[in-house]
């Protein structure tokens, strides 16, 4: 038998019950529709959050890290487990966090030819005080030309120029959220009290946008002098050694590397942001579930709907057989109905699908969150509407199959002699 007639056959049976065959239809429709959107939107955001990430902070962050569950000294000298060691509000021990030979590491890692740039750093906790508002936050004492080969600190200012932070003594870069927090503005005289109570008197010379909402309203670079004065320390004394490189997919495999070949904790930039991988891979979670969900159901639809057209085409499928078509014949008519509502179905998904993300993607947004973002981002790889597409045939075939399979075992005899 051809297909041309089973073609026609299929056509004539879901034009004969349109309004369900349309019902059918939009179930695979906007099953496809909204795996793309929400599919584009949250891979879009992963992206768009990752390539903030990995240009706003380093690859690999090398400090030292403080040492958990010390012993005391009287425990090193009697470590009987049958003696009991009693000493009353020991003191534990007053330990820095400084990278020993920190400048002479970097000097090392400059040479490595798989590193973009290595840039020193001093961080610590600080009260800004502007008038009366005053604001707890970070204060980033760097060198801020190698900063800015790092992280293109440049490109992320609303206002002023990195290189005044290098020309005006006591000048200070704030994070735009923080300044608007703290009602400052540039040119505005500000106090920074580090935790041991030293005050510095700084000028703001520039206004900072990194694009991640938490940092822009907490963070502040000053010169890595300033920072060391903040917390009287020596000119060698440093925290963090941050690390850009060439190619970031190798920060895990160098970061064990240097953590061996230093001594000092190196933590790559998806460790230092697990927290929020994980909420991603639950995002994701919850969208396949979903989308899986409204292709199910859309299933059901489809399998209902050719139920109902072999019961009550019962006699044409006597006649069929009648006059020659084979079991399996018949089973390629109701597979192919199930064909092509899910093939147009799913076409037209596409196409919404695609319209919703660009309609949606030009609404300004203003989201603040991770990120910031003005407009929202979206993914719009083929390979997602190839897996849209090819899992709802899948999901409408299956759907198709027993109704299929049960018309061709139907019994022409039988329907005659009920009639």
């Amino acid at each position: 038998m051809t297909q041309t007639p089973v073609i026609k056959i299929a056509l004539t049976h879901l034009v004969a019950k349109k309004r369900q065959t349309i019902v059918a239809m939009l179930g695979v429709t906007f099953g496809i529709a909204i795996f793309i959107f929400q599919a584009g939107l949250m891979s879009g955001f992963q992206a768009y959050f990752i390539e903030e990430t990995v240009n706003s902070t380093a690859n690999i962050r090398i400090f030292n890290e403080a040492e958990k569950n010390r012993k005391g000294i009287i425990s090193k000298l009697n470590d009987d487990k049958n003696h009991w060691n009693v000493v009353q509000n020991q003191k534990p021990k007053d330990e820095q966090n400084k990278i020993k030979n920190g400048y002479q590491i970097i000097s090392i890692l400059e040479r490595d030819p798989r590193v973009a740039g290595v840039s020193p750093f001093l961080g610590s906790q600080a009260i800004f005080k502007v008038g009366i508002s005053q604001i707890a936050g970070r204060v980033s004492g760097v060198d801020i030309i190698k900063e800015n080969i790092l992280f293109d600190v440049s490109k992320n200012m609303k206002q002023g120029d990195i290189t005044r932070l290098e020309t005006i003594p006591n000048g200070i870069i704030l994070g735009d959220g923080l300044a608007d927090l703290l009602g400052a503005k540039m040119g505005d005289n500000i106090m920074v009290t580090s935790p041991l109570g030293v005050n510095l008197d700084m000028k703001i010379v520039g206004i900072n946008h990194s694009g991640l909402t938490e940092v822009d309203k907490s963070r502040a670079y000053i010169n890595i002098r300033n920072a060391q004065k903040l917390l009287q320390v020596d000119g060698s004394y440093i925290t963090d050694i941050n690390i850009k490189l060439k190619d970031f997919a190798l920060s895990e495999e160098l970061a064990k590397y240097y953590h061996a070949k230093f001594g000092f904790r190196a933590i790559d930039w998806k460790e230092a942001n697990a927290s929020v991988f994980s909420v991603f891979k639950i995002q994701n979670l919850v969208t396949y579930l979903i989308i899986i969900s409204i292709l199910i159901v859309s299933g059901f639809g489809i399998f209902n709907i050719l139920m109902m057209i072999i019961y009550e085409k019962m006699p044409d499928i006597a006649i069929l057989k009648a006059i020659g078509y084979k079991d399996s014949d018949i089973k390629k008519i109701f597979l192919t109905e199930s064909l092509i509502i899910g093939i147009l179905g799913g076409l037209l998904g596409l196409v919404i699908g695609f319209i919703m993300q660009k309609i949606v993607g030009n609404i300004r947004m203003d989201i603040k969150g991770f990120v910031s973002m003005e407009y929202l981002h979206f993914n719009s790889s083929p390979g997602f509407y190839v897996f849209a597409f090819v899992f709802g045939l899948i999901a409408t075939s299956i759907a198709g199959y027993i109704p299929a399979r049960k018309a061709g075992k139907v019994d022409a005899i039988d329907i005659i002699r009920s009639k």
